[in-house]
């Protein structure tokens, strides 16, 4: 044993500075198709001395820009889980888990009492990576002192294809303003958007929520967040007119990125569709709040507004060329009892969105066999109910609620947040849903918060659940291990897609089948999955 202890580890290993490392994690040689990114970590720690010193770290390989190496830093969790659920944690007690992705670009440090870990991604998505072995050599050095060890990546002559799934992270650009002081509409706005959209789109979303008017969700009660609304409105006694102009801003910027689908602000308010979201217009000369809290969103005025708003907006999406990729939402997460408020909402918008999909987030069945939603999404635990009913072009969606099932919480093990791959594979779901790509608020954004020192909400969720990228410096998203850990999952989906083409669904369903693998209650090991994705590989 030299001056340190190094390990090189699997991408689905958490290392915690207050637990051993997990040995079993281990891992020295993986596969990867070359338009892919593949993830892998590097561990270390003082193995003969005492307090701590200043380090190098380095990956010397021959994969040229497609390998980059960032330091996981630590964030502080002061709620891991429910206290029925602590069972399901690898961390059940507060205190700091790693997640962030960092650029080494100050002084790192090793330590003799605990490890600490860097990310190593080959990306193969924006470099031709020439297939065959290549070992990367990850090094840490203090003076003259330097321990090594390799690591051996095979590129298969071999491509993903196209990722199938529609998938929303919801974008939250109010956040951004905040975090960033900036103006809604400004061109540091814009800057700082397209950089988060774009690093969405790169870890496998493909649809964003387009906030037409200010989003409404979570939102406190007669309360507000700050106005974020791309389409302008001009009232002229009971007529309204439109402008469009940021409206299609948002379109290029989403189509020089890469978006593909475009997730329309729900058009009535969370929980019950009661209210209209906050809508500002000009009248008279004086910019106001229009509609809001006090909106009866059944009575006739706001009816009278989206009558001559729809026709005026899909009119637009239609000449934008993006009509088929649209999609409508009536209200966030109705409950049972809002069923007729629901219905009445839906039954009216739905003859100026004959041409256009409608969807919500919602558990009930009863909402899809009364017809009021088309294309319902149900929570992850209660996707089967759908399942069963022949639910044709099923979507999903897990946040705070979902503890026996995938989910990305930052005390989870990875393995269950990567594991969604092939849960979406063998149950043919078609879209996913979460609701925080970049939500920095407290409970009902009643004040914007710090992600890198509160990440959960204020106490409010599970850690993790609000948000999976972090603000960086100058506008640059901060990836995190949970971000890399779904796009590994998008691209086992990928994987499997593929050869389900050569050999059929049932027989790559056969190859990762254990206990009849189902969407709550079940086991996700991390070295199993990674096996398997690896005779993907082979099998390809």
């Amino acid at each position: 044993m030299g001056t340190f202890d190094v390990r090189t580890l699997n991408s689905l290993a958490k290392v915690f500075m207050d637990l051993p490392l997990d040995e079993t994690m281990t891992k020295s040689e993986g596969t990867m198709l070359k338009n892919e990114v593949y993830g892998f970590q590097f561990a270390f720690r003082f193995a003969d001395m005492t307090g701590a010193r200043g380090v190098e770290i380095s990956a010397e390989s021959d994969l040229g820009d497609a390998l980059s190496i960032r330091f996981i830093d630590y964030v502080p969790c002061d709620f891991t889980m429910y206290p029925d659920d602590l069972e399901v944690t690898v961390h059940p007690q507060p205190g700091l888990f790693p997640d962030p992705l960092k650029k080494i670009d100050w002084q790192l440090f090793a330590q003799s009492d605990s490890w600490r870990a860097v990310w190593i991604s080959i990306d193969g998505t924006k470099n031709e990576i020439k297939p065959g072995k290549h070992v990367i050599t990850c090094k840490v050095q203090t003076g003259l002192e330097i321990d090594t060890t390799d690591f051996t990546l095979t590129v298969l002559d071999k491509k993903l294809p196209n990722q199938k799934l529609i998938q929303t992270n919801w974008f939250h650009c109010d956040s951004l303003c905040q975090y960033y002081h900036v103006d809604f509409n400004s061109d540091e706005f814009w800057r700082i958007t397209e950089n988060f959209a774009r690093s969405a789109v790169e870890h496998g979303i493909n649809m964003l929520l387009t906030p037409i008017f200010t989003p409404p969700l979570d939102t406190a009660y007669m309360g507000e967040r700050l106005t974020i609304q791309l389409i302008d409105v001009e009232k002229n006694g009971d007529k309204y007119a439109f402008g469009f102009n940021k409206l299609y801003h948002w379109i290029e910027m989403c189509k020089r990125v890469g978006v593909e689908y475009y997730e329309i602000s729900h058009l009535y308010t969370q929980w019950g569709c009661k209210y209209a979201p906050k809508i500002m217009a000009t009248e008279n000369g004086t910019y106001k709040k229009l509609f809001g809290w006090d909106t009866d969103a059944h009575g006739e005025e706001y009816k009278n507004f989206l009558s001559q708003l729809l026709p005026a907006l899909t009119k637009e999406l239609k000449n934008a060329g993006i009509a088929d990729t649209c999609y409508f939402h009536v209200s966030d997460e109705p409950g049972i009892e809002m069923l007729e408020d629901y219905k009445s909402a839906s039954d009216f918008i739905k003859p100026y969105l004959k041409d256009f999909h409608i969807f919500d987030a919602l558990s009930s069945v009863e909402f899809y066999q009364t017809g009021a939603v088309p294309c319902p999404v149900p929570s992850i635990d209660h996707a089967q109910k759908f399942i069963d009913l022949g639910v044709q072009n099923l979507w999903a969606y897990f946040c705070c609620g979902q503890v026996t099932t995938a989910n990305r919480f930052l005390a989870f093990e990875s393995a269950r947040h990567r594991i969604l791959g092939m849960q979406l594979f063998k149950f043919d779901i078609v879209g996913f849903l979460q609701w925080g790509y970049n939500f920095y608020n407290t409970f009902l954004s009643i004040k914007p918060l710090d992600p890198y020192s509160n990440t959960t909400g204020g106490n409010w969720v599970p850690g993790g659940d609000t948000f999976i990228v972090y603000p960086g410096a100058d506008g640059d998203v901060v990836s995190s291990i949970r971000f890399e850990v779904m796009r590994e999952a998008m691209q086992d989906m990928r994987a499997m897609q593929a050869l389900a083409a050569k050999i059929g669904k049932d027989a790559v369903v056969k190859l990762f089948e254990y206990d009849d693998l189902q969407l709550t209650n079940f086991k996700a090991d991390a070295n199993w999955l990674i096996s398997v994705r690896e005779k993907i590989n082979e099998l390809l």
